[in-house]
């Protein structure tokens, strides 16, 4: 299962405006995008759906609370103007943290799944797998990948913290020109890893040990120069937070005070069903 799924529906859950739609439509979410690359049968799906149900009904429970308590300490460090650098790194490296350890919590779902699949669906992972790299290529290569990771960027900082000044802005600009993330390199990188994958597929028990480690270090298959690459362009991106956070304007820190209130409202209503 690949692990971009997962991530994908945990940046959509962070972003969404109302994550309760979010969580209570993930595993569905998923399970589609995993019969996207597998072709998956309605058995596996019902299976996978049951096994995501149980996954995120003990993130509710264990890693809500962080979520929450995080959100509330810097709804409050905004609000007393204490937010600073340190702060800011702080916050930005329980996120970072959060996001590589988030596919651990569906490691036995992961194994479970990749246990099920035959080989005619391992195969069409192969062309589904190809095809999806293949059309990242070209949306690199054409600009289109360029222009959207610009528009997206800007999304998330005004729907935090409003309309941005013009030294913003020109912050912004002048990250996304001279620390673009590596996009190309992430393609190779994920075809050396979907290679090692695939060395595994006539082996049951190697291929199941491969998904397990690779839901509980993401990272463990990488090249190294993938690893370094996104360890400096997340360094870069946590100096751009740190000098757009810390020149907010009044009206900016009401409005992030007022988000992250508003999030931490959804996450406890979240967390409250679990």
């Amino acid at each position: 299962m690949k692990r971009f799924i997962l991530i994908a529906c945990a940046v959509s859950v962070s972003a969404c405006a109302r994550m309760d739609i979010a969580v209570n439509w993930a595993d569905t979410f998923i399970a589609g995008r995993v019969d996207d690359y597998f072709d998956i049968s309605s058995e596996q799906s019902k299976n996978l759906k049951k096994s995501l149900q149980g996954d995120f009904k003990k993130i509710k429970s264990d890693v809500l609370p962080q979520w929450i308590d995080s959100a509330k300490q810097l709804e409050k460090d905004v609000a007393n103007n204490a937010l600073d650098e340190h702060k800011v790194n702080t916050a930005f490296d329980l996120v970072m943290k959060n996001v590589e350890h988030f596919t651990s919590h569906f490691s036995k779902t992961a194994v479970d799944f990749i246990a099920s699949t035959d080989g005619e669906q391992l195969s069409y992972f192969q062309k589904s797998f190809k095809e999806k790299n293949e059309d990242d290529l070209k949306d690199i290569q054409s600009r289109k990948y360029e222009k959207n990771q610009k528009k997206r960027y800007f999304k998330y900082f005004e729907m935090f913290i409003g309309d941005l000044s013009d030294e913003q802005t020109a912050l912004i600009e002048k990250h996304l020109k001279e620390s673009p993330y590596p996009a190309e390199l992430k393609i190779k990188n994920r075809e050396h890893v979907f290679h090692v994958f695939m060395q595994k597929r006539t082996q049951p028990e190697e291929l199941k040990n491969f998904v397990a480690r690779f839901s509980q270090q993401p990272d463990a298959y990488n090249l190294p120069e993938y690893n370094e690459a996104v360890k400096n362009y997340q360094a870069q991106l946590k100096s751009l937070l740190t000098r757009v956070l810390t020149t907010l304007s009044p009206k900016q820190k009401k409005e992030l005070c007022d988000n992250l209130l508003e999030k931490v409202a959804q996450l406890e209503k979240i967390r409250g069903r679990s």
